[in-house]
């Protein structure tokens, strides 16, 4: 899986065929079959694999006693991952056309369950368990814990797509629109303005003190521990 990951990061979606790879690997397309059973499960593996390597990634981010800046500073986590596999984290949301659309099943839904497989659903409990905190935290009003995990979810969501786009140019002012978006959302739900303010700037502390994925780093040092 990590050849696969690594054409499908360095050439794209179109890298993915099973001659390609299994020429890259050295072996014969019946290899695929044998331990995939065929394009499509390899393609499934990829997913479930990213999913665990992307909680783990956000999961390792240390936690204070401002349960706020610490979910900021997974959500920051989770974007540097996406952004440093976008190809990957395509495929992960379901967004690759054509015969490398996922199965129905894999796709991450805004209902409740970011998708309908274990590794889909432990990288989501790394996301509820962080949103849990901010609500027990007695610092916005009450709120289905499911719906703000998908606020928070949309927002990051959003950023990466349109980062990974080029919408934003050089330079950190996607970082800047996500950061204004997080504190409006925060003083919505209930949280002041000034405490909101404190807890993005103690995230982008952290932040700038964490070792990030960089693009082009190698596959291994981008996916983090299986």
């Amino acid at each position: 899986m990590g050849v696969a990951t690594r054409m499908l990061e360095e050439d794209g979606p179109d890298a993915l065929q099973a001659r390609k790879l299994t020429a890259e690997v050295g072996t014969s397309t019946q290899a695929i079959y044998t331990l995939f059973g065929g394009m499509p499960g390899l393609l499934e593996a990829m997913v479930a694999d990213g999913f665990v390597r992307w909680g783990r990634y956000v999961a390792a981010t240390p936690e204070t006693d401002d349960p706020v800046a610490d979910h900021f500073a997974k959500g920051w986590a989770l974007c540097d991952w996406a952004l440093a596999f976008p190809h990957l984290y395509r495929l992960m949301m379901g967004l690759t056309g054509g015969d490398l659309r996922m199965h129905p099943g894999l796709e991450m839904t805004m209902a409740g369950t970011m998708a309908g497989f274990p590794e889909g659903r432990a990288a989501r409990e790394v996301l509820m368990r962080s949103v849990d905190r901010i609500r027990a935290s007695g610092r916005i009003q009450p709120v289905d814990s499911v719906v703000l995990a998908g606020q928070f979810l949309t927002m990051t969501h959003g950023y990466v797509l349109l980062e990974v786009a080029g919408a934003f140019g050089p330079g950190d002012l996607g970082l800047q629109v996500l950061g204004s978006l997080v504190i409006n959302l925060m003083v919505g739900l209930g949280d002041s303005r000034d405490d909101a303010e404190r807890s993005v700037l103690a995230a982008a502390s952290a932040r700038a003190e964490s070792p990030r994925p960089v693009p082009g780093g190698g596959v291994d040092s981008l996916l983090g521990p299986a």
